[in-house]
């Protein structure tokens, strides 16, 4: 049963007093952050039967972090350390594991074209797809431009990821909370955390909804992290990023598909079927110059004139400009990996940040890494690359 505390507040603009009672609730495990990651390491736990509540400071779904919208590409393909690898082939294993349980179609095959003038990073990326034991198909210039209707130049190097595939992000980050609501797990909406006090056996989480103690604590808090973090002495070098994504109309058929372009350090680009929004394909750029500095914000009207002029030169099967787009924020680490470890003094206390873009794919084999930590059993998977003493090395 539930606790509760009074507290008495003067109000200075009325000059009247008040009474607040405030409910205090004690569980095995708390999760602060309803985003996709935060949200899987929840189903995580009550399926190992604890008793856990997840927090999120506004009433989901919403736009407002970094799990936000309708479509994302999943793909075996990438440029990170050889320990993303086998992240990234089970998270998308567990995902079509859900989609099972839920009976819908949360990821729809499209193989994606890797084109790049770097042959050396191409090569990583087709390594990448290799060590899941399958085989990427490369292509000439000349047989991308004939099957993608797109003016790659004859310098170019491309291959297609065939474990790739576009998620249905909304329908996938619903189904894994209706799965965990299934399980008994407790979701508080409109629950922002204030503060954070650290202790054994209890950690406890104080905001004005009032107060939790759980023995441990997961923050998944996307672009609040610092806020979090900081006061609890883990300061870590990340950066807030603002980007938009577009809808362009499609002239002729497309074959569906999605895209990446690998450009100069910290660019790419990127495109994809737009599940839910017929003749369309969804792009974007990831460019790390688009971070907010000391609380302003960039102007995303340079990467937009950047968008346009990419995809104008190289996809001229699309229109000649967007027709819708939408804004997305999240945060970045200065090597673009993620962050995921224990803070150093509590161990009862596990985070994960800075997926720079990249984080909802992960989702359910980070959920259940979390997981696995703040009870202290073995996860089985090497995250050597990803602590955060490699800032401090």
């Amino acid at each position: 049963m539930p606790s509760q505390s009074v507290s008495i507040h003067y109000n200075m603009s009325t000059g009247q007093w008040s009474v607040c009672t405030m409910s205090t609730e004690e569980y095995q495990v708390a999760v602060v952050g309803g985003g996709v990651i935060g949200t899987c390491a929840a189903y995580s736990l009550v399926k190992a039967g604890k008793k856990t509540v997840l927090l999120d400071q506004f009433t989901v779904p919403h736009a407002h972090g970094s799990s936000g919208g309708m479509t994302r590409i999943t793909r075996t393909a990438n440029s990170g350390p050889p320990q993303l690898t086998p992240i990234m082939d089970d998270a998308f294993k567990q995902w079509l594991k859900i989609s099972d349980i839920v009976n819908q179609e949360l990821i729809s095959f499209a193989p994606m074209l890797v084109v790049s003038h770097e042959l050396e990073d191409i090569k990583n990326m087709a390594i990448s797809v290799e060590r899941t034991g399958h085989t990427p198909n490369w292509l000439t210039p000349e047989e991308t431009n004939a099957k993608y209707m797109t003016r790659f130049p004859k310098d170019s190097v491309m291959f297609e990821d065939t474990t790739a595939g576009v998620m249905r992000a909304d329908m996938c980050l619903s189904a894994v909370r209706e799965l965990y609501r299934s399980a008994g797990g407790t979701l508080l909406e409109s629950w922002p955390v204030k503060e954070v006090e650290t202790g054994h056996p209890l950690i406890t989480l104080r905001g004005p909804q009032g107060v939790i103690r759980a023995k441990g604590l997961i923050l998944c808090p996307g672009p609040w992290a610092s806020n979090l973090l900081m006061p609890l002495g883990v300061n870590l070098p990340l950066s807030t990023m603002r980007t938009k994504s577009f809808y362009w109309k499609i002239k002729d058929e497309f074959p569906h598909s999605a895209f990446v372009g690998w450009g100069a350090k910290h660019v790419d680009y990127y495109a994809m079927t737009a599940l839910g929004r017929p003749g369309h394909v969804k792009v974007g750029l990831h460019d790390g110059k688009y971070v907010r500095i000391d609380g302003e914000e960039p102007d995303l009207s340079l990467l937009r004139e950047q968008v346009v002029a990419y995809f104008t030169k190289y996809f001229p099967v699309l229109g000649d400009k967007p027709v819708d787009e939408e804004l997305c924020w999240y945060t970045i680490t200065p090597d673009e990996e993620f962050i995921l470890d224990c803070h150093p003094q509590h161990n009862n206390i596990v985070y994960a940040v800075g997926f720079s873009g990249t984080g909802f794919k992960l989702a359910p084999t980070i959920g259940n890494i979390l997981a696995a930590k703040v009870l202290g059993q073995h996860h089985g998977f090497d995250l050597s690359p990803f602590t955060s003493d490699r800032f401090t090395m």
